[in-house]
């Protein structure tokens, strides 16, 4: 049996009467405590053969957290056609429990170990207690999966990148103790290919929190594995996120199936193949309108990234002043995050010919961007996603006159509702790739 390890992160504070002692093996529960064990991952991509691949059925939950019972994925001929190509970082997660060989989805963190997915925790562990035995009379505590393999981009059996086999995995106390699903995240090692990293050759994501439930332009990634889906290729939905009923909760319209949980929900990208995960789907609704659901990631997500040896935080200052703008050129928004969109909007003469120029420092050189002609009615608009964090100017420029507008870019993703109090509680780790 693997090692397991129980770390609280932050502050923890002793039982009233001073601290207890503790027999070796129960572990001492911690504010935000998370539980890792060493997973034995010899012989596991051996194991998945291309039939216990296609074979494995999706593990899911509804939208009050029960489990629904998997259904066999329809066959490759009748699948819903795509041309969808996944990120890099994104990929398939194979696993074993009690029941059989299980499927869901997940994607690499960027970690100071290169090596780490995340994962919806009911993906990697059973969770609470419960009834077990032949009559249901005994309780049995809840465990880790076995066989772990990271497929990043599966696509009908092939792996484009490689098989990547679990080393050790990490959850949270809450979801461990009573299925918190606030708490419905898990992290899993993999061991390194060939001497290379996983981030090294799929890029590494980073993990936003304490975003609210409302956001816009959300992309849920995922291999479906019921219904009309096969679990053989990727599938996306793109959408706006509003609260579910419970609190904190978000739902976003997509008919994903079962083998979709554990995929990530991207807040913003940094490229086309990483960007900022600030949630990965938990539940999905059975009747009525189809929603996936999940609990944006909240700062606990740092005790699970101090087991995985850590991230590197990216620091969260907000900048309070207001974007200078002009009447001929202004920014929408004039703060952004790392990834997101900017609106450029300029107003001129009708048929004009306008080129933007971007520049790093006041005094720095320009540097061409786009070269638009305006509309009848004189506006043009560009759009840029910029990546490089810090302030930035964009200029406009005709034969006759220029304009200039400033643009700050945050390390992270900026929240729909960008009021100071919300803006200074949200923070991330930085992707990379």
């Amino acid at each position: 049996m693997g090692c397991v390890l129980a770390l609280g992160f932050l502050l923890a504070t002793p039982a009233e009467g001073g601290p207890r002692s503790e027999s070796r093996n129960a572990p001492i529960v911690l504010a935000n405590a998370a539980y890792a064990q060493s997973l034995d991952s010899t012989g596991v991509e051996d194991y998945w053969t291309a039939d216990r691949m296609e074979s494995a059925l999706p593990l899911g939950l509804d939208e009050v957290g029960n489990p629904i019972k998997p259904r066999a994925a329809a066959p490759r001929s009748t699948s819903r056609a795509t041309t969808l190509t996944a990120p890099r970082s994104v990929g398939k997660l194979f696993f074993t429990t009690p029941q059989g060989n299980a499927v869901c989805s997940a994607a690499a963190v960027n970690t100071a170990e290169k090596n780490v997915i995340i994962t919806a925790a009911h993906c990697a562990h059973s969770g609470k207690p419960k009834a077990c035995g032949l009559l249901g009379t005994q309780i049995c505590p809840g465990q880790y999966y076995t066989n772990f393999l990271f497929v990043p981009r599966y696509a009908n059996g092939a792996a484009p990148d490689g098989k990547w086999a679990g080393t050790r995995a990490i959850t949270h106390q809450q979801w461990i103790d009573s299925e918190n699903l606030d708490f419905d995240q898990a992290l899993i090692e993999v061991a390194p290919r060939s001497g290379l990293n996983l981030v090294s050759v799929v890029g590494g994501n980073g993990l936003a929190w304490n975003y609210p439930a409302t956001e816009s332009d959300i992309r849920v990634w995922g291999w479906p594995a019921e219904g009309v889906y096969n679990g053989e290729t990727v599938q996306r939905c793109v959408g706006n996120t509003t609260p579910f009923e419970s609190a904190g909760d978000a739902k976003i319209p997509c008919p994903l199936t079962g083998g979709a949980s554990g995929g990530p929900w991207f807040i913003s990208m940094a490229n086309a193949n990483v960007g900022f995960i600030w949630a990965v789907t938990s539940r999905r609704t059975v009747t009525g309108p189809a929603y996936l659901i999940a609990h944006p990631v909240g700062r606990s997500i740092l005790t699970l990234l101090s087991v995985a040896r850590a991230s590197r935080v990216a620091p969260r200052t907000t900048d309070r002043a207001a974007s200078r703008t002009s009447i001929s050129l202004r920014a929408v928004p004039p703060r952004v995050g790392r990834g997101q969109l900017v609106r450029l909007r300029s107003r001129t003469s009708a048929s004009t010919r306008v080129v933007l120029g971007v520049r790093y420092s006041a005094n720095g050189a320009w540097h061409r961007v786009e070269v638009k002609r305006t509309g009848g009615d004189g506006i043009v608009e560009f759009q840029q996603k910029p990546a490089r964090v810090g302030l930035r100017w964009y200029r406009v420029r005709t034969t006759t006159a220029t304009a200039t507008v400033r643009v700050r870019v945050y390390p992270c993703p900026l929240p729909v509702d960008r009021t100071a109090a919300v803006v200074d509680a949200t923070g991330c780790t930085a992707p990379v790739g």
